[in-house]
């Protein structure tokens, strides 16, 4: 244990918790200083971006500035008086239109063009008198276009074509023009200077490329790379700044495209990326890792010491297991106390698991027996899985393989098992019917077969018994019985279709030769009436907890198959008598005087009335109800109520007593005494066994666990307990009532 202390600065969990550590705190270190490179590449970006964005503007706008004042020139020559007497068709105002009236026009043209310092020339064209005004004279089209201005035929034609027509402001495609033979490249812009659909007067301007340049280079800036303008697709200027080598057309770029808001231009601007990492940047974040791994490696150091000391503990507590075995690992140490806990976990599990299938077979064999549900015991049914109703219809089969007991090999007894429940699925999905199955001791196997709808019409359940005896035969060579009852209707069908198949059994147990003793819940031997044990100890029950629904349910239930069965009225005599007879021992139980009912029944049989003989016993088993139910006030009534639910929900529970209900509903111990007798009509002791004892029996009728177990299963705290208690109940020790239900 010492060397097991001492090696922790060694050991390789130390390391591996070190190193884990490390990598813990250097990672987010690394990923931070990456991250903080990018973000300062991409806020350079950002900048870079917002620069050239506002320089983009800026470049929009100077040009939009310089077309708006082409549109206002226009505006303002629209106006001049000179202008508009010129478009006049007559000749009043010829008379005006002298030389010295003619250098003015002149003159006044001349300063108007020559404020736009990118325009080549300008002139005010009048197309009705093919007259052309110029800042160097007037001259006719012809000679205008011919000798001051000439363009080539394409060029002609669209001016021919546009100056007639109306045009508010539109700017041309560049062309090549010669000015006085002076080669220039222009793009013409034309005005209408009046607003109708053929103008008098048109202005005709030229944006000289050359001048348009210079002013871009001015008033552009040096930020740029390249500026296109566009018009409807058509490249109308382009301007590339000249680069040395091709170090710069191999940096990436990209473009703004802003639209005009003179005209119908676009102007795409591109400019360099010049976004890189800088020296600095790197070496801040180089600086900064290596300061936080230092930092990162102490503090990992620290931290993998404070958490191997709680697991240094636990390997301290574990390493007995291997005190002389010093090459186990720490960790294998841990997997192998996690192995067994995870063996323990599974071994419960399983367990769990044995009891929530022995408790659905409880509840399958208190359904054959006869089950009279309330909403407390439907909740127990849908808590299994098991979806019954009232409304659906009900058959029980019953497969017995009683020729084949001398088989001992477990083996072939577990094939068949396996077959004959492979089978009756097969058989039984085939019908379209839902089934459970479970163990009984009168039988091998137990099918409540269930549906929604009434089956069982033109022998359909006699079909599905021989089709399921037959595939048994043909798998193992073994053909069983299958018997079955009638198909009934509610939940108490179930009980009786059970105990019509057990008589059919024990009919052919009989002609064999191998009847049994009579099991527990049977119908008795040598009468005619039904009337089973199992409905017999419900009816006791339910008189004494004054249960009066429950109690008319199964009196009703025996009325009505007994009257199926057309019983002689000798017969049903008696068993009304065995119905009176439970009663009394129920009321002399319960310290209740019995003799006037005892006498008015004596009464009543005398008059061999059977109609009679079931109202009273009725109103005999209303009045121990009521007497149970309403003998006391209504708040205890209350309590007393909620102390009989939390006995029902909680007899498994070994900490149930007098005492615990004393603490939980805040009463003395003899308070809760005599409450819960007044409830019940008998004391708790007596109540408690009885709960307990039922599901017992079926425990160890299905020997799947010991008497011990069972013990522990139903509440008990030790098996002498529930020895003791089983022999006050049913008169005879639990291994002998195992040994009966062989």
């Amino acid at each position: 244990m010492r060397h097991l202390r001492n090696k922790s600065f060694g050991s390789s969990t130390f390391r591996k918790t070190f190193l884990s550590y490390t990598a813990i705190l250097l990672i987010p270190i690394i990923v931070f200083s990456i991250l903080n490179v990018q973000r300062n590449v991409m806020e350079q970006k950002r900048e870079q971006y917002g620069k050239h964005a506002a320089d983009a503007k800026r470049i929009a706008d100077s040009v939009d500035n310089k077309l708006n004042e082409l549109k206002n020139l226009g505006k303002v020559l629209g106006d001049e008086t000179w202008v508009n007497k010129l478009m006049s068709n007559t000749n009043v105002f010829d008379g005006e239109f002298d030389l010295t009236k003619m250098l003015e026009i002149r003159k006044s043209l001349r300063n108007a063009l020559g404020t736009l310092n990118f325009l080549s020339f300008g002139a005010v064209i009048y197309p009705e008198k093919k007259l052309v005004l110029t800042p160097w004279g007037e001259y006719s089209e012809d000679v205008f276009f011919s000798s001051v201005a000439s363009f080539d035929e394409e060029t002609k034609r669209q001016f021919d074509e546009s100056l007639p027509k109306y045009a508010y402001y539109t700017i041309m495609q560049p062309v090549d023009m010669k000015l006085w033979d002076d080669p220039k490249r222009v793009i013409p812009v034309v005005q209408s200077l009046e607003v109708v659909n053929n103008p008098r007067a048109v202005l005709l301007l030229f944006i000289d490329v050359a001048y348009f340049t210079d002013f871009i280079q001015r008033f552009g800036g040096s930020e740029y790379e390249s500026i296109e303008i566009s018009s409807q697709a058509s490249s109308v200027y382009r301007q590339a700044r000249t680069s040395s080598g091709d170090q710069h057309s191999k940096r990436a770029s990209y473009t703004l495209v802003l639209p005009s808001q003179a005209s119908d231009w676009r102007y795409t601007i591109t400019y360099t990326d010049s976004t890189v990492i800088g020296i600095q940047n790197l070496f801040s974040s180089l600086l900064a890792i290596l300061i936080s791994a230092l930092i990162g490696a102490v503090t990992a150091f620290l931290l993998a010491k404070v958490s191997y000391r709680p697991l240094s503990a636990l390997l301290n507590k574990l390493s007995g297991a291997v005190r002389n075995d010093d090459s186990v690992s720490e960790y294998r140490l841990i997997e192998k106390s996690f192995d067994r806990l995870m063996n323990e976990k599974h071994s419960l599990q399983r367990t769990v698991e044995d009891y929530e299938s022995a408790a659905k077979s409880n509840l399958l064999l208190r359904l054959l027996k006869g089950y009279f549900t309330d909403d407390q015991h439907m909740n127990g049914l849908i808590k299994f899985g098991l979806v019954y109703r009232e409304d659906m219809y009900y058959c029980t089969m019953l497969i017995s393989f009683q020729t084949i007991r001398e088989i001992s090999d477990l083996e072939i007894i577990r094939k068949i098992e396996v077959i004959t429940i492979m089978v009756a699925e097969n058989v039984l999905n085939h019908y379209l019917l839902q089934y459970e199955m479970c163990e009984v001791t009168n039988a091998d196997k137990a099918l409540i077969v269930s549906s929604g709808q009434r089956f069982g019409e033109d022998g359909l359940i006699e079909r599905i018994a021989s089709e399921i005896a037959a595939e048994i035969a043909q798998a193992c060579d073994i053909r069983p019985d299958v018997f079955h009852g009638a198909v009934e209707n509610g939940l108490v069908g179930i009980s009786k279709s059970y105990y019509a198949a057990n008589e059919s059994l024990q009919v052919a147990l009989f002609s064999r030769g191998n009847a049994r003793v009579p099991q527990e819940g049977s119908i008795q031997k040598n009468v005619d009436y039904y009337y089973p044990t199992d409905w017999e100890v419900q009816l006791i029950n339910n008189l004494k907890i004054g249960n009066l629904d429950t109690l008319t349910h199964i009196l009703n239930e025996i009325s009505t198959e007994n009257r199926k069965r057309q019983l002689p009225d000798a017969s049903t005599v008696k068993l009304v008598s065995l119905l009176m007879e439970t009663m009394m021992r129920v009321l002399h139980e319960l310290n209740i005087d019995a003799g006037i009912y005892a006498k008015q029944f004596e009464s009543k049989v005398k008059a061999a009335n059977v109609e009679a003989l079931w109202s009273y016993v009725i109103e005999v088993g209303t009045l121990i109800c009521e007497r149970m139910r309403f003998s006391n006030t209504s708040s205890t009534m209350e309590v007393g109520g909620k102390m009989l639910h939390y006995v029902k929900e909680n007899y498994t529970s070994t900490d149930i007593s007098l005492k615990r209900l004393a603490y939980l509903f805040q009463m003395s111990v003899p308070s809760v005494s005599r409450m819960f007798k007044e409830v019940t009509g008998i004391n708790f002791n007596d109540y408690l066994c009885r709960l307990r004892m039922e599901p017992a029996k079926e425990l160890l009728r299905e020997k799947k666990c010991g008497v011990d177990d069972v013990a522990l299963l139903v509440g008990y705290e030790n098996v002498y307990s529930f020895k003791r208690a089983f022999v006050r109940y049913e008169g005879i020790k639990p291994d002998q009532y195992v040994q009966l239900a062989i």
